[in-house]
């Protein structure tokens, strides 16, 4: 029992580490649209832990992740190479890199099955999903040294990373050495791999470096504190995966580490404030609301407007709008609770209130009508006035010039376009 405690110890400490890292890195990668990347890196370091194991004859970990290293760089070298001098897309090239890669060590890994009793014994097969249970002290200390200076690089050059991640061109035109910042996070990018291959393996590796990123990506926008999340996250996943898997008998912990990383991204789709379902379905009913008062004003207003009367009727209403007598009823209702109208059995006024945001959303409105007559060649639809002022949409001058088309026209909503005369009390 205390030799399991000591073994789980060891091995929470190194995937702990290697979320760290992975949150970290795979922020970056995210970000500079390096996922896909991290994938073929993964499968590219297969044929390398064959290759070391048939060179050294020993399923040292050190040079087991060696020999990763190595053919993990020379596929990032590969995936440059072709899509910039062979003129093949960069998602092509990863996908060749990929397949070719991943192949060779499949076939690499059978040559060494067999080959006898002793290689048959090297176990190579874990690196497929990762087999967190057979890591030692040595190899635990070892990922978290890789993984701190990781850190450390993504920490101190921070500014560099935002630059060439949010605005590569500017940094180049600034005389920033993007490419070789860029080759340091290919780098990054594949020592993460590396040693994330003992616990997760070749094949889910990748999402450990980009599930994570993802998920802290939903709740913020900065890349400092995404950084932070991510790897808060990474950490969480290793932690929790790493536990479950020790307290259940047969569970491997790489599929569970990856599984925990998921249920943190499930949650922060559903639940994060800004790009999750929930707030984004609550912002759309919103907006729908607002949209709804707009136009409920907006044809009172013109209504009274046209009439030359301090109010006009629920018939002339429903005819404007052509809502039926139910979802007219709830409109109404929402707009009285606000103070907006007052209702009565005589017809519907706008209170001052009231009043003045209709005259607003119909000068906004006609601006926007004699904009697009006079000087636009393109869909009014692209435009959404619930969603931005008329003055973010249009410089000042010109929004001064169409109200005062507008006014010549005797269009522009004011103080004197209806009676400020109110039944029932309206103020």
């Amino acid at each position: 029992m205390l030799g399991l405690e000591y073994n789980t110890a060891v091995v929470l400490a190194g995937t702990a580490a290697l979320g760290l890292a992975a949150g970290s890195t795979g922020s970056l990668a995210l970000l500079r649209r390096r996922a896909l990347l991290a994938d073929a890196l993964s499968h590219a370091t297969l044929p390398g832990i064959c290759i070391a194991f048939m060179v050294t004859g020993s399923r040292s970990f050190a040079a087991l992740l060696t020999g990763a290293l190595i053919t993990g760089i020379l596929g990032v070298l590969v995936v440059v190479m072709i899509s910039r001098r062979g003129k093949i897309r960069e998602d092509a090239a990863i996908g060749i890199v990929l397949g070719t890669f991943f192949g060779g060590g499949i076939a690499l890994s059978g040559i060494i099955q067999r080959r006898g009793a002793d290689a048959a014994q090297a176990g190579l097969d874990s690196f497929l999903l990762g087999q967190t249970a057979g890591m030692l002290l040595s190899d635990a200390i070892t990922i978290g040294v890789i993984a701190l200076i990781t850190v450390a690089l993504v920490v101190l050059l921070g500014k560099e990373w935002k630059l060439i991640c949010f605005d590569p061109d500017f940094a180049g035109v600034e005389g920033w050495p993007v490419r070789a910042l860029d080759l340091l996070l290919m780098l990054l990018i594949t020592v993460t791999v590396v040693i994330a291959l003992p616990a997760v393996g070749v094949v889910l590796t990748a999402a450990i470096l980009i599930i994570p990123a993802t998920a802290a990506r939903l709740w913020v926008d900065r890349l400092g504190p995404m950084l932070i999340l991510a790897s808060i996250f990474g950490v969480l996943s290793g932690s929790v995966g790493t536990v479950i898997s020790a307290g259940t008998a047969g569970l491997p912990a790489g599929p569970v580490i990856v599984l925990s990383a998921s249920a943190i991204f499930v949650v922060s789709l559903l639940f994060s404030p800004r790009r999750g379902i929930i707030a984004r379905a609550r912002s759309r009913v919103a907006q729908r609301r607002r949209q709804e008062r707009r136009r409920l004003l907006g044809s009172i207003y013109e209504g009274i407007e046209e009439s030359h009367v301090p109010m006009i009727g629920e018939a002339e209403l429903a005819r404007r709008r052509s809502w039926g007598p139910g979802r007219m009823r709830k409109h109404l209702e929402k707009a009285s609770r606000r103070g907006l109208i007052v209702w009565g059995s005589t017809g519907i006024a706008l209170t001052d209130s009231g009043k003045t945001l209709a005259e607003k959303i119909v000068r906004d409105e006609r601006i926007w009508q004699q904009y697009l007559l006079s000087q636009a060649q393109i869909d009014r639809d692209l435009i959404d006035l619930d969603a931005a002022e008329i003055g973010q949409i249009l410089p000042k001058a010109m929004v001064e010039e169409l109200e005062a088309v507008l006014r010549a026209k005797g269009r522009l909503p004011g103080a004197a376009a209806i009676d400020t005369e109110t039944p029932g009390g309206a103020s």
